[in-house]
C-alpha cells in the first residue's frame, strides 16, 4: 500500500511539473547594491523573497546575493525608509536607492544647519524653517521685513516705515548691552554680520532656517551667540529649461495722519502765547474780503493749511523678475534671474531702486568632482529726504517732522507761506524750522549701494561615505552718499545759521570680505542600527573697511549740482580704516541608534585679530540629546500620534563684535579746533594737542553665552496637528562695553569684560489642518514667543547705567533710560505724572496747601505738571525719579489662516507684540504748546484753561514740562493685520496649449488694520533702537498700508 502511495504521489508531482511554468522551479543568483539617496550603502537592509522566509541582508558595503525565480519578486526593507519591491524577471542584477519614509517626522523636510543639511528628523537643536510659500504672497520687497511674526522667538524690529532701510532681527532676546545683538547670516554659505536684506531679491530666496540654540549655533562660535540665519537662493534642478516671471504693480498711502490743530484752534492757542496788541496787528487784522477785521469765530470757516497733505502721496511701486533654471541627468543644474524694483516713498520725492542679477551654476567635472559656482549682484539707489536724519540734533525744529507738525496751519491776511523757504513770524536765531515741502523737494540725497557675493566650492567624493569641500568666498559691499544743499535748502539758503552757503558732501563706504572653509564629512551606518555622520573643518576669514569723503561749502556754481563741488571751500572730514581676521577649526559628530535616540557634539575653536594675543582664541563647545520616541513599541502602531521628539541640549557660543577691531589698544585722539580739543598756542599759531583716551585692555575677550534648551516636537493624525515647543535660558558672561573711567585713571574710557545678562524664555507653534476635502483645505499657524530679559551684574559697585537720547538741547542732558541689575535693559526713566495742579491745591495766597509737593521749588499755577513724590521728603527732584516704562514686549507672535478651494488661495496674516511700552517723545513738544506760533496736536486743544480746571493737559508754557514722565509713556502693545492675499492659479489645457506649466493672479494688501492704544503715528516704531533706548518715537518716517496686484508665471 505504501508503494503504491510513493508512486501515485511521484506521478502526481511529474504532472504538475510539466504543467507549471518552468521558471517557478528555476533558481537564477541575483547580485546587488542598495544605496540611500545619496549613494551611501545602506548596511543590514532586509532582502527577502515574497511570499516566502528565504532572504538575506546587506553587508558593509551595501552589496547582497540572493537565489530566486524568475518570476518572482523581491522586497527591501529597512528602518526608516519606504520598502521597495522589485520583480526579478530576467535580471541577474538588481541596484536599488531606497528614500527616507515621508511617513515619519521630518523624514523628508531638509534644515540647513552648520556647514551642511539634515532632516528635521534628526535634529536635536532648535531650528526653524520659514513658511515661504506663504511669506511671498505678500508685497515682499526685502526679505527680514518678511519674517515678522513669522517664526517663534524671532523679533523684526523696523524702526519706521523708510526706504530701502534693513531691519533689526534678535533671536531669542538681547544678548548683548551695548554691542551688536544681530545674528549671524549665512548667505549661500558666506558668513556675514550683515543681512544686505535691501541687495538680496526675496524671489530668489530658496530656504530661510533659522538656527535658536547652542546645539544647532555653536559650530560657528564665537559669532553664534546672537542665532544664526541660513539663507539659500534658488538653484536649478534636473529637467528642461524653465522661465518664471513675475510682476507686481503696487499702491502705497500713509497709513495714520497724526491730528492736529485746525484754523481755530491753533489760534486760540496764540491767544495764550502772543500779546493781544500783536493778536491785533496780526491773526485780528483787516481782511480785505470780509472788510472788516477778524475775530476768533471767523477761522472757524478758514482752511486750514494741511502740511501733511503738502508732503505725502499716494506712491507707486513695480517690481519684475526672470529666471531661467533647468539640468540634465549628468548633474548639470544652472539658475541665472535678473530683477528690477521701482518704489516710491509716500514722502514727496523718496524712491528706492533696486536692479539684480544672479547666476548659480552646477558643474560634474567628474564622477567625484562637482563644482559650484554662485555669483549674485544687485545695485541700490535710495533717494529723498529722511525725517530721522536731522540737519541739527541741538534742536527739535532741525527734524523735517518737526516743520511737517509745526508749520503754522493758517496765517494773517496777506501772508503767503506755502511758497516762502521761511516762516517770517519765526525767530531764525533759535529755530531751525524751513518749509517742509522745500526741504522735501530741493534737498538732494542718494544712497548708492553696490553689492556683490560671489562663491564657488570644489565638491569631491572620495568615497559613498567620505565628502571633502573646499569654499572660496568674497563680498563686496560699496556704499556712496551724495548730500547737496542749494540756495533753497535750510543750510544752504542766504543767511542760514549754518553759515555754509550752497554745500555739498560725498562720502564713500568700502567694505570687502573674504572667505576659505574646508570641511571633511563622513557618513556611515553600522550594522543595521548605528548611524554616524562626523564633520571636521577649517576656516579663514577677513573683512577690510574704508570710510572717507570730500565736503565743501560756498559752491559757486549751483547750476552743477552736486558735480560743483570742486568749486566751493573743502572741508574736513574724519577718515577711517580697520581690517580684521580670523581662523577657525571645528567638528561636529552625530549618532544616532534606530532613529530613535541621537546624540550631537560640536566644538569649535576661533581666533580673532580683535583680541590680545592672550585672549585671542575663544573655545566653545555643545552637545545636544533628541529621542522619536513615537518609535518606540507603544506608540509605532499608533492611529493618533504619528511623531513624537523630546530634544535636549547645552552649549557656549561667542560674540566678537567689538566696535572696532581695535578696541583692545590704547587710543589716541585728536580734534583740532573743536571745543573739546587740547590744542596748543605756539608763536600765535594753533597746534593740534593729542592725548591718550582709550585705555589699553590687554585681558579684553569674547563675550560667551551659556545656553540651556529644552524643547519637544508633535504630531497628530498624520499631521493634521504639529506642536513645536521650546523652553530656553541664556547667560551671557563678560559682557563688552565701553566704560566711562574715574579720572584718577587717567583715561576718559575703555573697553571692559564687565557683568551677565540672562534671557529665559517659552516658544510655542502649532500649526493645524482643520478641513480638508478634494476641493477645500483650511490650514492655520499660529506661534507665540515669551522672553524674561533681565541684567545680572554690571561693573563692579556699578547698579545702574543710565543712557541719554540726543535730538533736542533741552532733553539731550537728561537720561530717559536706565539699566539696572536685577531688571530688564532699557528700562523707561522719569518722574511719574500724577495730572496737573488743580485750584484746590492752593490756597488762597496762591500757595500750594501743606503735604502739595512743589517741582524743584519753583512756585506752582494750576495747570502745572504734577508729579509723584516717590521719597516722600516733601518735595519733587531729582532723586524723584523712578522707572517708567519698559520698551521689550512680554510677548510677540503672528496667526496665519491659509484657504483653499479649487483654484483660490485666500490668506490672512496676524502679526502682534504685547506689553512693551514707547516713549512719544513728539508730545513733549506737540503737546505742551511752549513755544507761539507752533501748531500742536489736536489734543491740545483740551489743555488746562481756566475755563477748563479739570484737565490733565498740562496749560501752555507749564512749569516741569521739560522732564521726561509717564505723561509720555504709551501702551505700544498692537494686533496688525499684516497682510490679506487672494490668488487664483490657471489649469486645464488651455494654458499648457499655449506652452505655459503654472500662471497665478493675485492681489494682497498690506498693513491695512492696526488695532492699538497707542496715540502716535504707529506703534511699530523705535527711531533709536538699540538694546539701551527701545521704543524711543521721534520724526519718524510714517508707515503705509498698500495694496497689489501681481502674477507668476512659468514656461
Amino acid at each position: 500500500m505504501k508503494k503504491a502511495l510513493k508512486r501515485m504521489t511521484a506521478a502526481a508531482l511529474l504532472t504538475l511539473a510539466l504543467w507549471l511554468p518552468e521558471g517557478l522551479f528555476a533558481q537564477n543568483t541575483v547580485v546587488g547594491r542598495v544605496v540611500d539617496t545619496n549613494d551611501v550603502p545602506l548596511i543590514g537592509v532586509n532582502v527577502v523573497v515574497k511570499g516566502t522566509t528565504t532572504g538575506t541582508t546587506t553587508g558593509t558595503d551595501g552589496n547582497y546575493t540572493i537565489k530566486v525565480g524568475e518570476n518572482q519578486t523581491l522586497i527591501f526593507s529597512y528602518l526608516g525608509y519606504t520598502t521597495v519591491e522589485q520583480p526579478v524577471g530576467k535580471r541577474t542584477a538588481i541596484n536599488v536607492k531606497m528614500t527616507e519614509e515621508a511617513t515619519q517626522l521630518g523624514a523628508v523636510e531638509i534644515v540647513n544647519i552648520g556647514y551642511g543639511t539634515t532632516t528635521r528628523r534628526d535634529l536635536t537643536g532648535s531650528v526653524a524653517k520659514a513658511d515661504l510659500g506663504t511669506m511671498m504672497k505678500a508685497n515682499v520687497t526685502n526679505f527680514d521685513q518678511a519674517l515678522s511674526g513669522r517664526i517663534a522667538g524671532v523679533v523684526v524690529t523696523t524702526g519706521d516705515g523708510s526706504l530701502g532701510s534693513e531691519a533689526t532681527i534678535t533671536i531669542r532676546g538681547n544678548n548683548s548691552l551695548t554691542q551688536s545683538n544681530a545674528p549671524l547670516y549665512i548667505i549661500d554659505g558666506f558668513p556675514s554680520e550683515g543681512s544686505f536684506a535691501a541687495s538680496i531679491n526675496p524671489a530668489d530666496i530658496e530656504s530661510i532656517d533659522v538656527l535658536k540654540d547652542a546645539s544647532a549655533t555653536a559650530i560657528y562660535g564665537a559669532r553664534g551667540a546672537n542665532g544664526v540665519i541660513v539663507i539659500n537662493t534658488k538653484r536649478g534642478h534636473e529637467g528642461k529649461p524653465t522661465v518664471n516671471f513675475s510682476a507686481s504693480f503696487s499702491m502705497s498711502h500713509i497709513a495714520n495722519k497724526v491730528d492736529l490743530m485746525d484754523s481755530y484752534e491753533f489760534v486760540r492757542l496764540q491767544e495764550e502765547l502772543i500779546a493781544a496788541s500783536t493778536m491785533e496787528s496780526s491773526y485780528y487784522s483787516y481782511s480785505e474780503e470780509l472788510g472788516r477785521n477778524l475775530t476768533l469765530d471767523d477761522y472757524r470757516n478758514i482752511k486750514a493749511i494741511d502740511w501733511q497733505d503738502q508732503l505725502y502721496r499716494t506712491a507707486f511701486q513695480q517690481n519684475y523678475n526672470v529666471s531661467l533654471s533647468g539640468g540634465n541627468k549628468e548633474g548639470l543644474r544652472y539658475n541665472v534671474g535678473f530683477s528690477a524694483l521701482d518704489q516710491d516713498g509716500i514722502i514727496i520725492r523718496s524712491n528706492f531702486q533696486r536692479y539684480q542679477g544672479k547666476a548659480n551654476f552646477t558643474l560634474p567635472i567628474s564622477k567625484k568632482l562637482t563644482l559650484n559656482v554662485n555669483a549674485n549682484y544687485s545695485r541700490t539707489a535710495t533717494n529723498g529726504v529722511n525725517p530721522t536724519t536731522a540737519e541739527t540734533t541741538s534742536s527739535s525744529s532741525g527734524w523735517l517732522m518737526y516743520s511737517v507738525w509745526g508749520y503754522r496751519p493758517v496765517t494773517p491776511p496777506g501772508q503767503d507761506i506755502l511758497d516762502s523757504m521761511l516762516d517770517e513770524a519765526i525767530d531764525g536765531s533759535n529755530d531751525y524750522r524751513f518749509n517742509p515741502v522745500k526741504t522735501a523737494k530741493n534737498e538732494y540725497r542718494k544712497t548708492l549701494v553696490d553689492y556683490l557675493n560671489s562663491n564657488i566650492a570644489l565638491t569631491w567624493k572620495i568615497t559613498p561615505q567620505l565628502t571633502f569641500k573646499t569654499t572660496g568666498g568674497y563680498v563686496l559691499n560699496k556704499r556712496r552718499r551724495e548730500e547737496f544743499n542749494g540756495s533753497e535748502t535750510y543750510t544752504g539758503y542766504p543767511g542760514s545759521p549754518s553759515g555754509k552757503g550752497v554745500n555739498a558732501s560725498i562720502y564713500w563706504t568700502d567694505q570687502t570680505s573674504w572667505s576659505n572653509e574646508n570641511t571633511l564629512t563622513y557618513k556611515r551606518r553600522f550594522g543595521r542600527s548605528h548611524n554616524v555622520d562626523l564633520m571636521a573643518g577649517l576656516s579663514l576669514q577677513g573683512q577690510n573697511y574704508t570710510y572717507d569723503g570730500v565736503s565743501a561749502t560756498q559752491i559757486t556754481s549751483e547750476e552743477l549740482g552736486i558735480a560743483g563741488i570742486h568749486t566751493g571751500n573743502y572741508q574736513k572730514v574724519q577718515s577711517n580704516y580697520y581690517d580684521w581676521r580670523m581662523m577657525s577649526m571645528f567638528l561636529r559628530a552625530n549618532y544616532n541608534f534606530r532613529y530613535k535616540y541621537y546624540l550631537t557634539f560640536s566644538f569649535r575653536a576661533d581666533g580673532s585679530s580683535k583680541f590680545p594675543t592672550d585672549n585671542r582664541w575663544g573655545y566653545f563647545p555643545s552637545v545636544g540629546a533628541s529621542w522619536n520616541f513615537n518609535r518606540e513599541n507603544l506608540f509605532k502602531d499608533s492611529d493618533w500620534l504619528n511623531n513624537g521628539k523630546l530634544r535636549f541640549s547645552w552649549g557656549l557660543t561667542g560674540n566678537n563684535r567689538t566696535q572696532t577691531p581695535y578696541d583692545f589698544y590704547q587710543q589716541i585722539t585728536v580734534n583740532p579746533g573743536s571745543n573739546g580739543s587740547f590744542d596748543y598756542v605756539f608763536d600765535g599759531e594753533r597746534v593740534p594737542g593729542y592725548y591718550v583716551s582709550n585705555m589699553a585692555n590687554e585681558r579684553l575677550k569674547w563675550e560667551t553665552t551659556e545656553q540651556w534648551n529644552v524643547g519637544i516636537d508633535l504630531g497628530f493624525f498624520d499631521d493634521r496637528l504639529k506642536v513645536t515647543a521650546d523652553w530656553y535660558d541664556k547667560v551671557t558672561h563678560d559682557l563688552l562695553l565701553y566704560a566711562l573711567l574715574p579720572g584718577s585713571s587717567g583715561y576718559e574710557q575703555g573697553m571692559l569684560n564687565i557683568g551677565k545678562i540672562r534671557n529665559r524664555g517659552f516658544e510655542f507653534t502649532l500649526e493645524t489642518v482643520n478641513i480638508k476635502t478634494r476641493q477645500f483645505q483650511w490650514s492655520t499657524s499660529f506661534n507665540i514667543a515669551f522672553n524674561r530679559n533681565r541684567i545680572l551684574a554690571l561693573v563692579d559697585g556699578q547698579n545702574s547705567l543710565q543712557t541719554a537720547v540726543t535730538w533736542d538741547t533741552r532733553f539731550n542732558s537728561q537720561f530717559p533710560y536706565i539699566s539696572q541689575v536685577g531688571r530688564p535693559t532699557g528700562m523707561m526713566y522719569g518722574f511719574i505724572y500724577e495730572g496737573t495742579y488743580k485750584p484746590e491745591d492752593f490756597d488762597a495766597s496762591g500757595n500750594l496747601l501743606d503735604g502739595i509737593p512743589s517741582y524743584k521749588g519753583n512756585k506752582a499755577q494750576p495747570g502745572d505738571l504734577r508729579y509723584r513724590d516717590m521719597n516722600g521728603d516733601g518735595k519733587i527732584d531729582d532723586y524723584d525719579r523712578t522707572i517708567i516704562g519698559c520698551g521689550q514686549p512680554l510677548h510677540t507672535g503672528g496667526f496665519s489662516n491659509t484657504f483653499t478651494w479649487k483654484n483660490f488661495d485666500l490668506n490672512i496674516f496676524f502679526t502682534w507684540s504685547y506689553g512693551n511700552d514707547i516713549l512719544n517723545a513728539n508730545r513733549l513738544i506737540f503737546e505742551s504748546g511752549y513755544k507761539s506760533q507752533t501748531n500742536q496736536f489736536a489734543s491740545f486743544a483740551d489743555r488746562w484753561t481756566p475755563e477748563n480746571p479739570t484737565s490733565n493737559i498740562p496749560r501752555t508754557n507749564a512749569t516741569g514740562n521739560e522732564e521726561y514722565s509717564s505723561r509720555i509713556i504709551e501702551d505700544g502693545s498692537f494686533l496688525r493685520l499684516k497682510n490679506v492675499s487672494l490668488g487664483y492659479t490657471f489649469s486645464g489645457r488651455g494654458i499648457r496649449k499655449a506652452g505655459i506649466s503654472s500662471l497665478r493672479l493675485y492681489v494682497s494688501a498690506d498693513n491695512i488694520w492696526t488695532l492699538t492704544d497707542y496715540s502716535g503715528p504707529d506703534p511699530e516704531v523705535s527711531t533709536r533702537n538699540s538694546v539701551l533706548t527701545p521704543g524711543f518715537d521721534w520724526s519718524a518716517y510714517p508707515r503705509a498700508y498698500g495694496f497689489t496686484a501681481g502674477l507668476n508665471i512659468s514656461f
